[in-house]
């Protein structure tokens, strides 16, 4: 028989502690990343570096009553410690464990635990200086998905492989020169080859949007490259139009071209 609960007393709360620690492994173990027992209790006992009062400020009047500013703690070490990245003086990089993190979209509601309501239109708005954690907690959703955007920009890719599952993006062939540089970037990034981008001429490539793995379709606004410069904004609609913008662009993808990497070509010596 099941002991009484008498005998198994009062239970308490969970605490921050134990909460935090909880989200910790729930992120990295659904996104494929183990954490070992020495791992969780070094994440558990390392404090992380504070943030700025000044950046909280609008949170509410509670740092007022502190009457004190205190300004954000580096987070390199921090960062080490947690296995988050890898590098040295001369430059660092993101791990498997940091990269699924990152994806996660860790903000202070997820490590409270906080239930975030099921958002279906999202403002993207360039003066919410949270945007860009925004942008990749909703592209992080989609998973493995493909990403439509006949005018991305290659400076954007680093930022998909890393950030983002996507292993598919749709562009358009007009942007030659843009596409050469994709090219190179496929080839020079770290994680180039996680991804597989395809251009086509077809007029019927215009609307930006997002298609999840599991089929469910975002149509942004405005091209990826200028989030954060306009306002625009995240929209999902019905399934009729989610199930149509599918089929096109699944068709379309078909028959696109593939980007091939390119290596940097070196330039020719100068004529003696």
């Amino acid at each position: 028989m099941p002991p009484s609960d008498a005998k198994l007393g009062a239970v308490d709360p969970l605490s921050p502690h134990v909460t935090r620690a909880l989200w910790y492994v729930d992120v990295l173990n659904a996104r494929g990343v183990a954490v070992t027992p020495h791992e969780l209790d070094r994440f558990a006992i390392t404090e992380p570096p504070r943030a700025s009062i000044r950046q909280l400020w609008k949170y509410g009047a509670a740092f007022e009553v502190l009457g004190e500013v205190r300004e954000a703690e580096p987070v390199a070490g921090y960062m080490f410690a947690m296995g988050w990245i890898r590098g040295d003086d001369r430059g660092v990089e993101l791990t498997t464990k940091g990269r699924a993190v990152l994806s996660a979209g860790a903000d202070e509601g997820q490590l409270k635990q906080v239930a975030e309501p099921v958002v279906t239109d999202i403002e993207l708005n360039p003066q919410d200086p949270l945007v860009f954690t925004t942008l990749t907690r909703r592209f992080a959703e989609a998973g493995a998905g493909m990403l439509v955007d006949p005018y991305i920009k290659a400076d954007m890719l680093g930022w998909l492989t890393e950030a983002t599952s996507l292993s598919r993006i749709l562009i358009s062939k007009k942007e030659n020169r843009e596409r050469s540089l994709i090219a190179v970037a496929l080839d020079t990034l770290p994680r180039g080859n996680t991804i597989e981008v395809r251009a086509t001429d077809s007029p019927d490539l215009h609307d930006r949007c997002l298609i999840a793995e599991d089929g469910t379709v975002r149509l942004l606004g405005a091209s990826v490259t200028g989030i954060g410069k306009n306002q625009t904004a995240i929209i999902t609609p019905d399934a009729a139009i989610m199930n149509a913008y599918r089929t096109r662009y699944e068709s379309l993808w078909k028959s696109a071209e593939r980007v091939e990497p390119q290596p940097v070509r070196a330039a020719p010596p100068a004529a003696n």
